[in-house]
């Protein structure tokens, strides 16, 4: 019996969106509010994908994380994630 090595995604995201959130943040100060705008619209729309059947995303700390962090991107990219068959959050 192989053992399959399983790689989380969701800690990458989350580490890699923040670091980018940080740099843009601190170079173009008007920006970061922007960010959050586009942060709380991202948590807003992944708790409304939950309403779609086909597209089954877990709310979980990590989603959490990147449709916060990430914004309209973060949670693109984990529909995207999730309609080739990522469902290991």
């Amino acid at each position: 019996m192989t053992k399959t090595k399983v790689v989380y995604v969701g800690p990458v995201l989350v580490l890699v969106l923040l670091a980018l959130v940080i740099i843009v943040g601190f170079n173009n100060g008007g920006l970061l509010t922007a960010l959050l705008i586009n942060g709380v619209i991202g948590i807003i729309i992944l708790m409304l994908l939950n309403y779609l059947p086909q597209i089954e995303v877990p709310v979980n700390i990590w989603t959490f994380l990147i449709a916060a962090i990430g914004g309209l991107l973060g949670v693109a990219v984990l529909v995207i994630l999730n309609l080739m068959g990522y469902k290991e959050w």
